[in-house]
């Protein structure tokens, strides 16, 4: 069989990074500083230093700026903790279906007391301030000025100016007792954050004989994508990841479900310790789309839990994950419609490479550490039966690599042509979801649905496909770290996203009701959220079914299931005939890497995943 146009292309491509990452062009080690400790016993933390910093211009030193950090030790057995994983999920083993709680997680797989004590010393012996402690004793919270935690972690600080935004950012990588085993520290610099999708709030809706391109609303998707009546979230609760302001989200979630004659589903707010400015707003119009998809596809679920951080920063997105993993009485689903590019292990080779960097000023979004957190916080989540699932971006076979204060791109519309997936939909412990542009017939009858041209989706490049997803039909695009690899694909599901200009979801935005103005794969992610936990309210006990790519492969992966539980999302570019694309992958039969194994037919989840007719 041919491989497609775009397929080949994309292979092609990759194979060209791999050769120039192979070229010996990775980044010189930081000497660990001496005088203080013995250089054997100290440890350099890698990932940790902005690329590009030489691009930006200094402005001096900065010794009295507070960062708010969040430092990972590795916990004991993650080998352990990924068997456990698939036996929870593996029908007929003893554990298949027990989920551990946080506390029963923390006394298996956690860090030792005493290596948690001497962290929690390390830093409030220096003059940090440790505002929490994972349950596990693996994510620390620390807060303290430029001058402190540069002298704790022998580094230094600066201030600088990129195309008009100033930051501050650490000068060289920090370094740590070896004894202490930190892994990563996220929040070093004021730059790197995660990013919304950028999109247009407009009024829309046309029908033009049997096809309608605009705006579809709850009830709609309640029959195209197949969810029955007698399971809509009773005895589930959900939860949405932001920032800032909540008071405006939730009296616009009010008038959304008095317009659509929905049931007011109990909201509750969370925040992570040390977090104390709520007052941007900037976030609404992203947490209007979150919160009324999520409680549009489960009507009758019990709560609405908003875990709100004070910002995007990386360092808070990371606290957010953490505190929804930890939280023993919150939701078993959760929602993150945000992102940047993964973490690329080899990024100063990257980053010089003209293939992914041509004139940029600075790496921006390549410089992202904190995937080994994010990563370890959930795989956590996952062995506590937990999915969080994250919106795949809108940069098609690309990720924001640059951001506004550069070419005002941000993570809009536009293919930036870095063949990097966004995370943290890219890790392997949350469930990636792409966007479809989905027109109805006026009666809630799907006329076409075919993928996004922008949605995220691609290879991951530096993440081995887990072992759920190993054997997946079209997955086959290796690893450039490391080689040999299968790397991880994304998406893994997909579900409305609207194309931005004439196909969205109805909401409301500050009062008012706007036609199909919530779109992206932003709509995507907490559709996916809704529609989930209309399955777990079927589950045939009350821990439910676990983490979902465990089960969503399963099923997906079966002939017999497959087309009863997915609506492939395979189309063709009618001005050439080929399969169409994010930039680099095709939309294909079955699996691929734009729609994941597509859109849901939650009846047919239902049936095979909980064995409910």
């Amino acid at each position: 069989m041919r491989m497609p146009i775009g397929r080949r292309t994309a292979l092609a491509t990759l194979t060209a990074l791999a050769s120039a990452t192979a070229l010996g062009l990775a980044p010189a080690a930081h000497a660990a500083p001496t005088g203080l400790l013995p250089t054997q016993l100290l440890s350099t933390v890698t990932q940790n230093v902005l690329p590009g910093l030489a691009n930006a211009t200094r402005l001096g030193a900065d010794t009295g700026s507070v960062l708010h950090l969040v430092v990972t030790v590795p916990r004991p057995d993650p080998s352990g903790e990924r068997a456990l994983i698939r036996a929870e999920h593996t029908p007929g083993n003893a554990a298949y279906r027990h989920f551990l709680t946080p506390a029963q997680f923390a006394s298996r797989f956690g860090v030792p007391s005493t290596q948690q004590q001497a962290v929690r010393s390390f830093f409030t012996q220096g003059g940090a301030h440790v505002d929490s402690v994972s349950s596990a004793g693996d994510i620390y919270s620390v807060h303290g000025t430029t001058a402190v935690l540069g002298s704790l972690l022998h580094t230094s600080f600066g201030r600088y100016r990129i195309s008009g935004t100033t930051f501050v950012a650490n000068t060289s990588a920090p370094v740590t007792p070896a004894s202490l085993k930190i892994r990563n520290i996220v929040g070093l610099n004021t730059l790197q954050r995660f990013r919304t999708p950028a999109k247009a709030i407009r009024q829309q809706g046309t029908c033009l004989g049997s096809t309608c391109i605009g705006g579809t609303t709850p009830q709609d998707l309640w029959k195209v994508y197949d969810q029955p009546a007698t399971h809509t979230g009773a005895g589930q609760s959900m939860a949405i990841f932001g920032e800032g302001q909540t008071d405006g989200v939730i009296s616009d979630l009010r008038a959304f479900e008095a317009k659509f004659d929905l049931p007011q589903i109990p909201v509750t707010v969370k925040h992570p310790a040390g977090d104390t400015d709520f007052s941007d707003d900037s976030g609404h119009p992203e947490w209007n789309i979150d919160t009324q998809a999520a409680s549009g596809m489960a009507p009758d679920a019990d709560n609405l839990t908003l875990y709100f951080g004070s910002d995007l920063s990386d360092a808070d997105v990371a606290k957010v994950f953490s505190q929804f993993t930890d939280d023993a009485t919150g939701p078993m689903q959760a929602s993150a419609s945000y992102g940047e590019c993964e973490t690329v292990p080899v990024v100063s080779s990257i980053a010089a490479n003209p293939l992914l960097n041509p004139s940029l000023p600075i790496g921006q979004g390549l410089g992202n550490n904190s995937d080994a957190t994010l990563t370890q916080i959930t795989q956590q989540a996952a062995a506590e039966g937990k999915t969080i699932f994250a919106s795949t971006g809108d940069t098609g076979s690309s990720c924001p690599v640059v951001f506004a204060s550069v070419i005002g791109a941000g993570n809009g519309v536009l293919n930036q042509g870095v063949p990097v997936t966004n995370s943290p939909a890219s890790l392997p412990w949350v469930t990636a979801v792409g966007g479809t542009v989905l027109y109805t017939d006026g009666s809630g009858n799907r006329s076409r649905e075919y993928g996004w041209a922008f949605s995220g989706g691609g290879s991951t490049l530096f993440t081995p496909a887990p072992a759920y997803q190993i054997g997946t039909k079209n997955l086959d695009i290796p690893c450039l770290q490391p080689l040999g690899a299968t790397c991880r694909g994304i998406a893994d599901v997909s579900a409305q996203s609207g194309d931005v200009t004439g196909n969205g979801y109805d909401i409301v935005m500050s009062g008012t009701y706007t036609e199909g103005g919530g779109a992206g794969t932003s709509l995507s992610s907490p559709l996916w959220l809704g529609m989930w936990t209309r399955v777990q309210s079927a589950a045939p006990t009350a821990a439910g079914n676990g983490f979902a790519n465990e089960q969503l492969y399963r099923v997906g992966n079966a002939a017999a299931s497959y087309s009863r539980d997915f609506f492939d999302v395979s189309s063709l570019d009618t001005s050439t005939g080929l399969p169409a694309t994010n930039g680099l992958y095709p939309t294909l039969p079955g699996w691929d890497y734009v729609t994941g194994f597509g859109t849901p037919k939650v009846a047919g989840l239902i049936q095979d995943i909980d064995g409910v007719s």
